[in-house]
């Protein structure tokens, strides 16, 4: 059942005595831009900390802990060119818990979601400083993970340089030094006035009841009008590279190739498989012939952004290998657009397909994201099945035709040899 409440909110619900848990999201989202990323991820941090009534992350523990552990907290995604800020709460269903556990847990969400920590035009000093300096441990941590490293490299260098593409959702530590208690108040106003709201409830409940709960929701209407959420740019003419050594035990060599198929166009399924036959399953031409059959890397996989259009390429080797990796994984890509790939491989990359999507059916968060996006993008949920199963091996040739490369970033780790 799909519902408005007001213009730019809507509401979702999808009966279900599939699971015991029932599952709610409420999405805000907003265009990304430069300013709004990092101050929309410390938000979402302080929403998840503290209300009015539960001051303290103790108070609010305790409170979920009376609603049977129900498991309520924020996050933050990009889907697309959209920046999203989700309250997301799992807990059980009033048949195995009491009658009124759903009506209380929509009052928490409330509660978080109208009733911050704000006093005086500002949000508490105190909890302001603390996840404020928690997001910034978090930032800067990722820059230890070296394989995460080496991708956010590769997207810098992939996307155009104004780009908001190149920051990520969490957001940047350079934007953090700025940000306010105060200026951090009227962020979360302009998110709760403006930003599209999508709430999807996922359980064995009344609909109508629930309807009647998020009615007493006080949003006010909206106008969203950036319906336009697949990125696309102009391809490089060409590749660009970039190479950075640190004392590492290995060298990470990302490559990035433009993919002008978006997730709403025709040629998705397409490409879906021909990435699953590339490098996106452990059947795939890099991992057998790059990793195993050559050992020339410790990992070798591909992935395609779908609201981006790009498929990137990770491996780690070390850099003696740096040449002959370049050089076969090349091959595997003109293998792929000659149409040298088995029917024997393509038939078990779709059976591998089918059988991830039908697993994902039996996790209601799976099932709640895909209605999410579904909905965002104003479609009606596609017969996946179907649609992988009718992609041909001419439909994976015409895609992998349309691959070219756009940026290249190796991490060399030679320093540790020295």
């Amino acid at each position: 059942m799909d519902f408005r409440l007001t213009d730019g909110v809507e509401l979702h619900i999808i009966k279900t005595s599939q699971f015991k848990n029932n599952q709610i999201i409420v999405n805000f989202g907003t265009p990304q831009t430069a300013d709004n990323t990092t101050a929309r991820s410390l938000l979402g941090d302080l929403l998840e900390t503290s209300t009015h009534k539960y001051p303290t992350q103790t108070a609010l523990a305790r409170q979920l802990s009376r609603l049977y552990g129900a498991d309520v907290g924020t996050g933050v995604a990009r889907i697309g060119t959209m920046h999203t800020v989700r309250l997301k709460a799992r807990f059980i269903n009033d048949q195995y818990a009491f009658d009124g556990l759903l009506d209380r847990t929509i009052d928490l969400i409330h509660e978080m979601l109208f009733n911050p920590l704000i006093d005086n035009g500002s949000f508490d000093e105190p909890t302001f400083n603390l996840q404020k300096a928690n997001l910034y441990s978090a930032i800067k941590s990722l820059d230890d993970d070296k394989q995460y490293y080496a991708a956010t490299k590769l997207r810098q260098l992939y996307f155009d340089k104004n780009s908001v593409m190149q920051i990520p959702s969490f957001g940047r530590l350079d934007d953090l030094e700025s940000l306010t208690a105060e200026k951090l108040v009227e962020v979360y106003h302009n998110m709760v006035s403006h930003d599209k709201i999508n709430i999807v409830v996922l359980g064995d409940v009344d609909e109508n009841h629930v309807i009647d709960q998020f009615k007493q929701f006080e949003f006010a209407p909206r106008h969203f009008d950036n319906d336009k959420l697949m990125y696309r740019q102009e391809p490089k003419d060409e590749a660009v590279n970039e190479e950075e050594t640190q004392a590492l035990n290995q060298s990470k060599l990302n490559l990035a190739y433009e993919l002008p198929v978006c997730f709403l166009d025709k040629d998705h399924y397409a490409a879906v498989v021909m990435n699953g036959i590339l490098g996106g399953s452990p059947l795939s031409k890099l991992f057998v012939n790059v990793r195993e059959k050559e050992s020339l890397a410790y990992y070798a996989s591909s992935q395609y952004h779908s609201f981006s259009g790009m498929l990137s390429i990770q491996t780690g080797i070390q850099n003696v290998n740096y040449d002959r990796a370049r050089t076969l994984i090349k091959e595997q890509i003109d293998d792929i657009i000659a149409g040298k790939f088995s029917d024997e491989l393509m038939r078990e990359v779709k059976e591998g397909l089918v059988n991830q999507y039908k697993t994902s059916l039996d996790t209601a968060g799976n099932i709640v994201e895909r209605k999410l996006t579904d909905s965002l993008l104003h479609q009606e949920p596609d017969d996946v099945v179907e649609k992988v199963n009718q992609v041909t091996s001419a439909d994976v040739v015409r895609v992998a035709s349309k691959l070219k490369l756009q940026a290249v970033y190796y991490l060399n780790g030679d320093l540790k040899n020295e």
